[in-house]
């Protein structure tokens, strides 16, 4: 309830740069919080539900008799709430150390005639209050679509890009854009028609491409030149609807999440780079990240690349000098040249050593 505490769950705002979203006077690169959203392994990261029911259950038993217990009963169940909403991306920076909302239940307590409005069905209060427990029931549902939506999204149309350019970006947005068009008017027709819409792997009535904000233009200091530019100041009332903001001006500034190579979690890839792995410490490997080990690992694969290809050549070339000095018929040149490749392909996925593979090559 936002006009008691000024809750970051119902208002919050962020300035945008072209380069960086501004959140409490720091600097982070556009697309950084929806690649921290995906990286959150839901939904073990923060299950909602739980603690929300618990706090909705004691919350309306305080409401009704607003004694000293139950504000105490009610007060632990909301702090147990808000510290799994302080693990999401975002609200990690809003909610963290923000006490504003301790004062809620004690002022409630204070100003019964305020907290019976809040109560009465049709005043401002009242729908106040409504908004905040729905935004609150929702949550959960509307970051787990951000993350279901987003990852069909970048699996299906990004994660093949042979170059990662912006413009590369923009045009198979477009081509995504077009896709889920077509796909919603299908469904439109269909439902037009009277007949049943089979539903794919993507849920159409989730996406939506329109995210309500209130924007005005703030001077800010640019961190690198520490000149004054104009930034979009947003205010926005969903979680998500920020995500998605984040997510597509990251993409138009060259920044896109993507799953790294080496441990599968999500990174923002900044810059139109094409980076496969990201700066996590891998566990166990005294302080290298994936980025270190996955880089090692692409110069052997590369180098196994290298020594297959040389040393299948050398071998095919001396099968062709003594199949055309006559030494080896067309039958043993094909079924010799066969072996040949079936060494290099197994050599390639490293199932023999350097050795057994240019020993059993020498052999033939």
């Amino acid at each position: 309830m936002y006009y008691m505490n000024h809750d970051a769950v119902d208002y919050f705002q962020v300035d945008f740069t072209p380069e960086d979203s501004i959140v409490g006077g720091r600097h982070y690169p556009l697309g950084t919080f929806a690649a921290e959203m995906l990286a959150c392994e839901w939904p073990t990261a923060a299950n909602i539900r739980q603690p929300l029911k618990q706090f909705q259950e004691e919350f309306q038993v305080f409401l009704a008799s607003r004694s000293p217990s139950s504000a105490a009963v009610a007060f632990h169940a909301m702090q147990k709430l808000w510290q799994v909403l302080e693990k999401l991306p975002l609200y990690n920076k809003l909610l963290a150390g923000d006490r504003q909302r301790n004062a809620l239940i004690p002022y409630l307590r204070e100003h019964p005639d305020m907290t019976d409005d809040m109560l009465t069905p049709g005043t401002p209060r009242n729908e106040a209050y409504t908004r905040w427990m729905e935004k609150l029931e929702n949550l959960e549902d509307e970051l787990q679509s951000f993350v279901r939506n987003t990852e069909w999204m970048l699996e299906g149309f990004f994660q093949d890009l042979p170059s990662r350019s912006r413009q590369d970006y923009i045009r198979t947005y477009a081509g995504y854009r077009r896709t889920i068009g077509e796909a919603m008017q299908q469904q439109k027709d269909a439902e037009d028609e009277g007949a049943v819409w089979e539903e794919g792997t993507i849920d159409l009535d989730t996406i939506s491409f329109d995210f309500p904000v209130n924007i005005s233009l703030v001077p800010v200091s640019d961190p690198k030149s520490h000149c004054l530019v104009l930034a979009e100041q947003m205010t926005f009332e969903s979680l998500s609807s920020f995500l998605y903001l984040d997510l597509y001006k990251g993409m138009a500034a060259g920044n896109l999440p993507r799953r790294c190579a080496y441990c599968r979690r999500w990174f923002l890839a900044m810059g139109g780079y094409n980076t496969l792995f990201c700066s996590r410490v891998v566990p166990g490997t005294g302080g290298k990240t994936c980025r270190k080990i996955g880089a090692h690992a692409r110069e052997k694969e590369k180098q196994r690349t290298e020594t297959a290809a040389r040393e299948y050549n050398r071998i095919y070339n001396r099968l062709k000098a003594r199949k055309r000095r006559g030494r080896l018929s067309t039958d043993e040149w094909n079924r010799k040249v066969a072996q040949a490749q079936a060494l290099k392909d197994t050599f390639a996925v490293g199932m023999i050593t350097r050795e057994e593979y240019v020993q059993k090559l020498n052999a033939l």
